[in-house]
């Protein structure tokens, strides 16, 4: 389970590349692994700005349109991906292209099949759309269909959506377009059932990377920093046209698009009659790229962008024509766009081993503490909890805490394999993590707590492992609106917050009723892995080494 498709990617990649067996397919070296589940908690997080993954979001959006429109034409998709006609058995036609499949299978718009289906049986289980079609795919083709199987599914007022593909190449495939567009129809379909989008199960039979992007891959890896433009406040266009409305809106944008390749401008009308925010967004980066591919200069391609909504599209954007542009200074930046290149363009990385020392925030330790979890979780999964609260969460923590006591109050000597700092680090991923419990079990009690820090988010934002963000996001507010900290500078005095607050949270577990919705196992919580991420602070200046240590060790887990 993963946070987002950025996540999913990143992981995936580093298991393909320390798990997946070499082998040779039509020619061609790849490395796989198979029958390989991905689990992503916000689809609509689709969008991959990552370091060296070089993304083209506009061929992303353009071609998830044409898939929804039931079209697999060359004529309009090898203008945004030019490697399309590689795929085409006769140059013009994708014979396995998802969009007639969808839309016209065998005369059924499964589109508008599955809706109806699912708004006269909430609790259907045979929502189901077909790609991979028997009597027809069995040939010799250069396009067979990857994506075979779609199924809808609705539970407890959220649609799920899962995918069921052959082979699915992550570079390509998976990052290149598959989650994006998945993620686009299950969006589609959530607004016309009146549901929430809920989880996108991806399953890959073979999950591969092929030799050519062996290279990159290595790179990406190598600068992954554990945070997305998502942890940065920004959110995805919403889409909102009626299903009645769909076809003739579709068509009503194709044909703006249209013009737009043809190299007219003043579209901005036309363009703004869109009353869907999704499908105008589309267009307005549509605009953005065709005028780039006719020649627009400089000075008219950041004009456009500055007027593009501040949402994850215009990141995307912004990124691409970085690279294409050659520059990092052609926007004048303001507030989280600010904030997020600022983390993401940083400064040029240096060999791991070799990185100096650096002091440290309290926001950027708990950054590394996410990636931290993160990491761990996808070996441990919700080994964490499986056990309940008192057994469980609260032992996790205690034997954290019991180890750090040990060391600070008996002087004894850590072990190689786990330093003071490590341990202070887990018992605040612990803490951290209890918070996401909380929110879980005792709803109303984390929501009244929550309501003392703005922005408030929607309870089920800290939910299970894929919570935990917001729960950092929580503890930073709560960190930055106290002064108790600022008054704590030695290592004594912050052990002496420490175990106060442990010693609480004993207390209402131990000698209470634990099961009672009790608001100062909130609190407490909370305060536990504020002092210990506090205690983390300090050592980045009094030693910064160490840290360093704590830090390597987690970009290498």
């Amino acid at each position: 389970m993963f946070r987002n498709a950025t996540w999913a990617f990143a992981e995936g990649l580093r298991a393909i590349l320390s798990e997946g067996e070499t082998i040779a397919v039509r020619g061609q070296t790849t490395r796989e692994v198979r029958s390989h589940l991905i689990r992503i908690a916000s689809p609509l997080e689709r969008v991959y700005v990552i370091p060296h993954r070089n993304n083209n979001i506009f061929a992303q959006i353009a071609e998830t349109l044409w898939v929804i429109a039931g079209r697999n034409d060359m004529a309009f998709l090898s203008r945004y991906l030019p490697r399309a006609a590689d795929f085409s058995d006769d140059g013009k036609v994708w014979r396995g292209g998802y969009g007639p499949r969808l839309r016209n299978w065998h005369g059924a718009d499964q589109l508008k099949e599955v809706t109806e289906l699912l708004k006269n049986d909430r609790n259907s289980r045979r929502a189901v759309m077909m790609i991979f079609d028997p009597a027809q795919d069995f040939v010799a083709s250069k396009d067979i269909p990857c994506n075979n199987w779609l199924h809808f599914i609705i539970r407890d007022g959220k649609l799920h959506l899962a995918v069921a593909i052959r082979s699915n190449d992550i570079w390509w495939g998976f990052s290149g377009i598959n989650t994006f567009e998945w993620s686009v129809l299950h969006e589609m379909v959530a607004y016309w059932t009146g549901t929430e989008v809920g989880e996108y199960a991806h399953f890959a039979s073979s999950f591969h990377l092929y030799d050519r992007h062996f290279p990159v891959a290595e790179k990406v890896l190598a600068n992954w920093k554990g945070k997305t433009l998502y942890d940065f406040g920004f959110a995805s266009p919403r889409f909102s046209t009626p299903l009645e409305e769909f076809d003739e809106t579709v068509a009503r944008l194709f044909a703006t698009e249209e013009k737009m390749r043809q190299g007219e401008t003043g579209l901005a009308l036309e363009i703004g009659s869109f009353k869907d925010s999704f499908l105008r967004n589309c267009l307005e980066m549509l605009y953005i790229y065709n005028r780039h591919l006719n020649g627009a200069d400089r000075e008219e391609i950041v004009s456009l962008l500055e007027a593009l909504p501040a949402n994850d599209f215009k990141i995307g954007a912004v990124e691409y024509f970085s690279r294409k542009l050659k520059s990092r200074d052609f926007l004048n930046f303001q507030g989280k766009e600010r904030d997020f290149f600022q983390f993401f363009w940083g400064e040029k990385e240096q060999p791991v081993a070799d990185k100096p020392a650096e002091s440290h925030s309290f926001a950027s330790i708990l950054a590394k503490l996410s990636a931290l979890h993160y990491k761990k979780s996808l070996v441990y999964k919700d080994s964490w909890k499986k056990h309940g609260e008192v057994l469980g969460v609260f032992a996790n923590i205690t034997r954290k805490y019991d180890r750090i006591e040990t060391i600070l109050a008996g002087g004894v000597k850590t072990t190689s394999d786990e330093s003071l700092l490590d341990t202070v680090g887990d018992l605040a991923v612990y803490s951290a993590k209890y918070l996401t419990y909380l929110a879980e079990h005792y709803e109303a009690t984390f929501k009244d707590f929550t309501q003392q820090y703005p922005p408030q988010e929607p309870l089920e934002r800290y939910w299970y492992n894929e919570g935990f963000d917001a729960a950092a996001r929580l503890l930073v507010r709560r960190y930055e609106s106290s002064g108790e900290w600022e008054a704590i500078g030695n290592y004594d005095a912050c052990f002496a917050a420490m175990t106060k607050y442990y010693k609480g949270l004993e207390d209402v577990l131990i000698n209470g009723d634990w099961r009672a919705p009790e608001p100062r196992k909130c609190s407490l919580a909370a305060d536990l892995a504020i002092s210990a991420i506090h205690y983390l602070v300090l050592a980045s200046v009094k030693e910064p080494d160490n840290l360093q240590k704590f830090a390597i060790f987690i970009e290498r887990l």
